[in-house]
């Protein structure tokens, strides 16, 4: 007698490959998820402190900084509104939620020549965490 279907057995080893394949891919695609939300954030980071060595380039003889070579502290909202740094800012970790540009606090080292040597961002914990170097 020649049956013209599948077997029980070559039905469950199918179904067992087929899920093997799927929990590889998954873990797999989920890794990539991950680089690729760490890659934004440092991009995040870098464009921020990019916007803000141009924002005290453009700025240096400005009152903010005419009181103190030292340091300086801002928030995202000064680049924003100079149109330094696009809006709204997302946070990569949480699903694309907007980061109030009033949380994301920027400290700046200058030299004695008013330019920049260190931008430090300070809040939100999430932007620390990733350094954008």
């Amino acid at each position: 007698m020649n049956n013209k279907g599948f077997t029980l057995i070559e039905l469950v080893a199918t179904i067992a490959l087929l899920a093997v394949v799927s929990i590889i891919s998954f873990v797999s695609i989920n890794a990539v998820i991950e680089e690729s939300k760490v890659s934004d954030c440092k991009n995040l980071v870098l464009s921020i402190k990019s916007a803000t060595k141009e924002y005290v380039s453009d700025n240096r003889y400005n009152d903010i900084f005419n009181s103190v070579y030292d340091k300086v502290s801002i928030d995202a909202s000064h680049l924003i509104n100079g149109k330094y740094l696009s809006s709204p800012i997302v946070n990569p970790f949480d699903n694309g939620s907007n980061i109030a540009p009033s949380d994301i606090k920027i400290e700046i080292q200058l030299n004695n020549d008013y330019s920049v040597k260190e931008v430090t961002i300070g809040a939100p914990d999430i932007l620390k965490e990733c350094k954008g170097e």
